[in-house]
């Protein structure tokens, strides 16, 4: 396993530069491990999160720590309030002048509306199938509250 987590280094390494070794390093580490996801905080413009979305077919999902707030939203785990509490202390820490309405604007753009690869339109529609979501009426849902607050 450390010879094709050294190998994937070495071939993600040129994509991003000595600059962000701890998203190549994450990356690498991620696809050795077979994860299907990988949640970083990485937002800058051609940065890795930005790169993994534009490579068609990638084995990585990369995610902006919004999209897991999202998707437990979404799973019913937690409540708007919850999800906007929980979105606000992070971009308040981070330094962040980011709403959850134009992060919500972004994941619906992604998944549904204009997606960088159908791998990922088929992967959030399977995970609306499994979890037995009904995705338009729990955005609905989360618009509705935040036009309200």
């Amino acid at each position: 396993m450390h010879n094709v987590f050294l190998q994937l280094v070495k071939e993600h390494i040129i994509l991003f530069g000595n600059g962000d070794l701890g998203e190549v390093y994450a990356i690498a580490m991620a696809k050795t491990l077979g994860c299907i996801c990988l949640v970083t905080d990485d937002i800058k413009e051609r940065g890795p999160h930005y790169t993994l979305m534009r490579i068609p077919d990638s084995e990585v999902m990369p995610f902006a720590f919004f999209e897991p707030l999202l998707l437990d939203f979404f799973e019913g785990k937690m409540g708007e309030k919850e999800l906007i509490d929980a979105f606000s202390s992070v971009c308040t820490v981070a330094g962040f002048n980011w709403t959850v309405q134009l992060k919500l604007k972004g994941f619906i753009r992604r998944f549904w509306k204009d997606p960088y690869s159908e791998s990922e339109k088929a992967w959030m529609k399977g995970f609306c199938t499994d979890k037995k979501i009904n995705a338009k009426a729990r955005i609905q849902q989360l618009w509705e509250y935040i036009s309200k607050h």
